[in-house]
């Protein structure tokens, strides 16, 4: 496999919008989950609120990672502004980080160049915010027939609800439309899509972006993934799978977790054939020399991992590297914080790393900022290129009785707590990471960088 060069890479995460935001909240140890407001949420929390879990229509927690404090300017994009105001943050998000990354890897205003740029967006096929109110009166007027038949009362009606005036219908579509802006607005080619692939949606949009390059179908690739779905919606369908902690505190690799905080955001970056980029100059951020991707198939439920089909990413991806995992300094783990979910990924690590005697670091960002879902690898990757261009990995916070036991590959001691210098000094610097999502879509991607 022809490797592929990351030259730019751009981020809208909670308490960071961009790189450099991101990676000094990391340093600092900084918690950047809040609870949400009556504002983000488009109605008073506790309306919805129970602190006991499994209630009906009720919501437990109200902790996540929210973007605040972020200035979208639509008189940016070449596309009417008053059009632009009209979307949805999914879409104004998505114009943001696609901007971001072009202008990262030197090729802004080069259209000769972008025009053979293609595009692959992960997204979360939920709700958003306006497609909601967008859809509420479709929703009520067939709910309205339905209680009303069920209660024998031809007078029943469900109130109102408060909706924007004037929402534009392209909120609608937002499973694919995203792709299709970014592409109109930076006058890219024909090739942009969207894709969901649950949590792995991330390297499952760089896995297919690197295609196009190694076929020769493209020149340039942005490629990331954005988690933007309607607040209430989103707590509504975690806290009916009680998949938030009870406690509001999330602990990704440590044994008292018992949940996830959700997230969101969106990370992107621009691909280049690495043989190109080198011999075109660009500065290359990191390169991808491996990404193994898998499906369960018929699996236990759909909410229950699958430590076989992560094995097989992870094989797909040492051998499409053709490296040993015993190269690898550092491992980004997907460990989002639920008790299944950790310990599959650590019994997944234990038989395929066992194996190969390897015990590289690890650690988990998603005590940081959350789990951004569709997103959740790009803030893996970013942390990762930020750990090895800084050559310092930032320590995992709040784990205090880690998950890891002596009889794993993965020693207690390996999960990093406090910063601590990148431990390779040889000439390349590897650095491993796994997403894995509903479903049973796993992917373990593997990047390189010249020390």
């Amino acid at each position: 496999m022809e490797k592929i060069a990351i030259i730019g890479l751009s981020c809208l995460f909670p308490d960071a919008h961009n790189p450099q935001q991101f990676w000094q909240n990391l340093t600092e140890q900084k918690d950047s989950t809040s609870f949400v407001t009556a504002e983000e949420m488009g109605v008073d929390p506790m309306t919805f609120y129970n602190s006991v879990k499994g209630q009906p229509e009720k919501i437990y927690s109200l902790k996540g990672g929210l973007i605040r404090n972020f200035q979208f300017d639509a008189s940016e994009y070449n596309l009417p502004s008053d059009f632009v105001e009209s979307l949805d943050d999914t879409f104004k998000w998505s114009l943001y980080a696609a901007k971001q990354a072009i202008v990262q890897s030197g090729y802004w205003e080069k259209q000769s160049v972008l025009s053979k740029c293609g595009l692959i967006l992960g997204t979360l096929s939920l709700p958003t915010k306006l497609s909601n109110q967008l859809l509420s009166p479709i929703y009520r007027r067939i709910i309205d027939g339905a209680i009303a038949k069920l209660l024998q009362n031809q007078n029943f009606h469900l109130a109102d609800l408060l909706t924007s005036a004037n929402i534009s219908p392209h909120n609608a579509m937002i499973s694919g439309f995203p792709a299709a802006l970014i592409a109109q607005a930076f006058a890219l080619s024909s090739t942009h899509f969207c894709i969901d692939a649950a949590c792995s949606s991330s390297f499952y949009a760089i896995k297919l972006a690197s295609h196009y390059l190694q076929s020769g179908k493209a020149d340039l690739m942005l490629a990331g993934a954005i988690s933007c779905a309607d607040p209430l919606f989103l707590r509504m369908l975690f806290s009916g799978i009680q998949g938030y902690p009870e406690d509001d505190t999330s602990c990704p690799l440590d044994q008292k977790s018992r949940g996830l905080i959700t997230s969101e955001g969106i990370g992107m970056v621009m691909l280049k054939r690495y043989n190109d980029a080198v011999r075109d100059g660009d500065k290359i951020l990191a390169t991808i020399c491996g990404n193994g991707l898998s499906n369960d198939g018929k699996g236990k439920h759909l909410l229950s991992p699958n430590s076989q089909g992560q094995i097989v990413a992870f094989e797909r991806a040492y051998t499409e590297a053709q490296i040993s995992p015993q190269t690898i300094d550092y491992m980004e783990c997907h460990a989002t914080g639920t008790l299944l979910g950790d310990t599959t990924e650590f019994n997944s690590i234990e038989t395929f790393f066992g194996q190969h005697q390897a015990a590289p670091l690890v650690g988990s960002v998603k005590a940081n900022v959350g789990h951004l879902l569709v997103a959740a690898g790009m803030v893996s990757l970013t942390k990762a290129i930020c750990s090895m261009s800084h050559d310092v990995i930032p320590p995992t916070i709040n784990v205090t009785q880690p998950l890891a036991s002596e009889n794993n590959p993965i020693f207690p001691q390996n999960i990093v707590t406090t910063a601590t210098p990148w431990p390779n000094t040889k000439t390349k610097k590897y650095a491993a990471l796994s997403a894995f999502g509903f479903g049973g879509t796993n992917s373990h991607l593997i990047l390189e960088q010249e020390n």
